[in-house]
């Protein structure tokens, strides 16, 4: 079963980007000089902004660290869906931002009494790759983390 993108969903992939494109031009840094601490070639910061290719979700993390910016999971209502989460000893600060956007995602399946098995169905990919992503063992595609976040409202 195919990864369910829709319109909603790829737009809100642009507008991640869109912004994070804005935040970089805004403070003057060179796609070149963002890369430096990404490790990424400045090109692969090129192909991000013009939707080219998509990034990985940990350097989706990353550029947005650069540019003193979070992900972050917003309900329809606008009200932020982020528990007051702390970095574990010894988790890295990449796993603890995989937590951090995962976690509320997590929870809000469980208050809806939602199976993963079902919100796999959802979603368009496996129950174990929603276990996966829940537990912050593999990290989702940034369009799926969108998806995944999209079908619980």
């Amino acid at each position: 079963m195919p990864l369910q993108v829709d319109d909603v969903a790829e737009r809100a992939f642009v507008r991640i980007v869109g912004a994070l494109r804005s935040v970089r031009v805004t403070s003057e840094r060179s796609q070149n000089s963002l890369s430096t601490f990404l490790p990424v070639r400045g090109r692969a910061i090129s192909e991000w902004e013009t939707g080219a290719i998509q990034p990985k979700l940990s350097h989706l993390i990353q550029w947005s660290w650069e540019l003193d910016r979070r992900l972050v999971i917003v309900g329809r209502d606008g009200e932020l869906r982020n528990d007051s989460l702390r970095q574990r000893p010894g988790e890295s600060w990449e796993v603890f931002e995989r937590r951090r956007l995962a976690t509320p995602l997590r929870n809000r399946r469980q208050a809806m009494g939602m199976a993963q098995g079902e919100l796999a169905d959802l979603v368009g990919v496996t129950r174990d790759s929603i276990q996966r992503w829940e537990l912050v063992r593999v990290p989702p595609r940034p369009i799926a983390l969108i998806v995944w976040a999209q079908k619980l409202g």
